[in-house]
């Protein structure tokens, strides 16, 4: 397990790199990113950056669900490539990188996290 320390240095370097976000289908078990289906996509600054506050801010637990969680917020770069990507669990956790880090973010806002998901046409699965 990664403290919260190192996982934030890592969410601020890979969000500032961050030109798109896609929602995937699918938890931390649902195999490759590239092919998943696509539930929303993002691009707009504005809202990029909703999602980030909505996905970053929170205390991490110091541990990690059980579950592979519902589905998946993937970072794209500005070629379109994958730079990071976290499972969303319980309605109320982000797990970022979650093999790699294994430590779930409780999200500040979770209520305010599903209705963005909502909003983008993304219900829960």
């Amino acid at each position: 397990m990664r403290g919260g320390d190192e996982i934030r240095a890592w969410l601020e370097n890979v969000w500032d790199r961050a030109e798109a976000a896609v929602l995937l289908r699918g938890g931390d078990d649902a195999g490759p990113l590239a092919r998943r289906t696509v539930l929303a996509e993002i691009y707009d600054d504005d809202t990029l950056a909703e999602l980030r506050a909505l996905t970053t801010t929170g205390d991490f637990t110091g541990d990690i669900c059980r579950c592979h969680g519902s589905l998946t917020v993937a970072l794209l770069d500005a070629h379109g490539e994958f730079i990071g990507s976290g499972s969303h669990h319980g309605g109320t956790d982000i797990a970022w990188e979650r093999g790699r880090f294994r430590n779930n973010l409780a999200v500040a806002d979770p209520d305010r996290l599903l209705a963005f998901l909502e909003r983008h046409g993304v219900h829960r699965h």
